[in-house]
């Protein structure tokens, strides 16, 4: 068994305080007692949960389906254009590349075996 210093007693004084209250009617539960006891809070919210109508549970659960949703949307918008900025940028490297190799005389199919463009991108090229 665990022994208790003294500094703890008040502490756990409170906890317990808390929890009593939780156990006789948890509506009568404060606000910044919630807030001190995390796991006092949770337990008032799961009872919550558990009380609600089954049309209510129904609703909630959609409602999180459909945040998760288009948090999962987003990241994917987010990581789709990270990689086309990615490509963008390999695409204006190359492009860069292409021309100090046009400005170093170089032929047009020397470049597409260096850099890969196509021909028609190096025709756009302006020097």
């Amino acid at each position: 068994m665990k022994m208790i210093k003294n500094e703890e007693i008040p502490k756990q004084n409170e906890k317990l305080a808390i929890w009593s209250k939780f156990i006789v009617n948890p509506e009568m539960l404060e606000k910044s007692e919630m807030q001190r006891n995390k796991v006092v809070k949770k337990a008032k919210d799961e009872l919550g949960n558990m009380s609600r109508s089954e049309y209510e549970q129904r609703l909630a659960e959609l409602r999180e389906e459909a945040i998760l949703d288009r948090n999962t949307q987003i990241l994917s918008n987010y990581e789709s254009g990270v990689e086309e900025a990615i490509k963008q940028g390999k695409k204006e490297v190359c492009i860069e590349i292409a021309k100090r190799l046009l400005n170093l005389k170089k032929t047009k199919e020397e470049i597409i075996e260096i850099i890969g463009l196509t021909k028609e991108e190096i025709e756009k090229i302006k020097i």
